[in-house]
């Protein structure tokens, strides 16, 4: 095999495309709360498949959701809505979200104002690092890890 049909096959082997790496890293960021909600219902339904034995193909013909989708949301990546999370609870015979019956009014406000900040907090740290050179934030993803595992994931100071 000569070097230039080395080069040929590398180069075939490589992506026309540039890597979208980056920008997935910045979403999960950005989206972190509810990617983790989201994985944890998988895993949840995920368990309660195969304790009533019952495989993807199955709920997605119980539930009217198509078998590609069902095969999407059970990955943990998908936004559920809560039509979805209904028809996966009662087909399953679980409960996926609690809602506690009565919240007083400044326990509901204050859970809100918490929410909200720490969302601002997200954003802001994601404009910062959007900001940034592609190597400064490159390095700094680098550093938080992909953003699965929540302990073992290190938390991006952008500002250091």
């Amino acid at each position: 095999m000569t070097i230039s049909n080395m080069k040929e096959k590398i180069d075939n082997l490589l992506s026309k495309e540039p890597s979208r790496w980056m920008e997935k890293a910045l979403r999960d960021e950005v989206n972190e709360a509810w990617l983790e909600r989201s994985s944890n219902i998988a895993l949840r339904i995920l368990g309660a498949l195969q304790a009533n034995r019952m495989t993807q193909k199955e709920l997605a013909e119980k539930t009217g959701v198509s078998p590609q989708q069902v095969s999407k949301l059970l990955k943990g990546n998908e936004n559920l809505t809560l039509e979805t999370i209904a028809k996966f609870e009662a087909a399953l015979c679980i409960v996926l979200i609690a809602i506690p019956e009565s919240v007083s009014g400044s326990e509901a406000e204050l859970s809100t104002a918490h929410v909200q900040k720490k969302s601002a907090s997200r954003i802001r740290g994601s404009k910062a690092l959007l900001s940034a050179p592609q190597g400064r934030a490159a390095e700094k993803v680098h550093e938080a890890g992909s953003g699965y595992g929540k302990k073992a994931r290190k938390k991006v100071n952008i500002r250091g």
